[in-house]
C-alpha cells in the first residue's frame, strides 16, 4: 500500500474539460507519466477513500478550476487509483505564481514545481476525511 499523502507535479498548462480531444489526451498523457514516475514501484492503484487536492500554479489568466479536475482524475486511473469511485472529495484551487507563498513542510515534488519556473499543477492524494463528520 502506498504511503499517504502522496503527490507529484505536472508542468504545463492543465487542459479544460472542454478542450479539444487530442489536447485533453496529450494532458492526461502527462498527467500519467508525471504520477507514474511518482508513484511507487510495484505498489498497487489506491482501493480506497481518498481525498485529492488539486492546485493550479499559473501566470497571467488561469482557467476556471472546476473544468480542470476531471481530465486530472482520469489520469491518474490504473496508476495511482483504482477507480475514480473511490474519490469521496475532491479540492480545487488556483494560485498565481506572482504571489508570494508561505510554505510549511513542502514536498519534494512541490518544490520541484515552484524550481521549475513556470506553470504547474500539483496533485496530492490522502486519506479521505471522516464521512460522519460534517465539512
Amino acid at each position: 500500500m502506498a504511503t499517504l499523502p502522496w503527490d507529484c507535479v505536472v508542468h504545463g498548462v492543465p487542459a479544460s474539460v472542454q478542450a479539444k480531444s487530442s489536447t485533453r489526451a496529450r494532458w492526461k498523457a502527462a498527467v500519467a507519466a508525471a504520477a507514474a514516475q511518482r508513484w511507487p514501484v510495484g505498489v498497487a492503484p489506491l482501493a480506497e477513500p481518498v481525498l485529492v487536492i488539486i492546485t493550479y500554479f499559473y501566470e497571467g489568466e488561469a482557467l476556471d478550476v472546476d473544468n480542470m479536475l476531471k481530465p486530472i482524475q482520469d489520469a491518474l486511473i490504473g496508476i495511482a487509483l483504482e477507480d475514480d469511485k473511490f474519490v469521496t472529495d475532491v479540492r480545487g484551487s488556483k494560485r498565481d505564481l506572482a504571489n508570494a507563498f508561505v510554505a510549511k513542510g513542502m514536498s519534494r515534488a512541490l518544490a520541484d514545481g515552484f524550481i521549475s519556473n513556470e506553470p504547474f499543477v500539483h496533485i496530492k492524494i490522502d486519506i479521505a476525511p471522516d464521512h460522519k463528520e460534517l465539512p
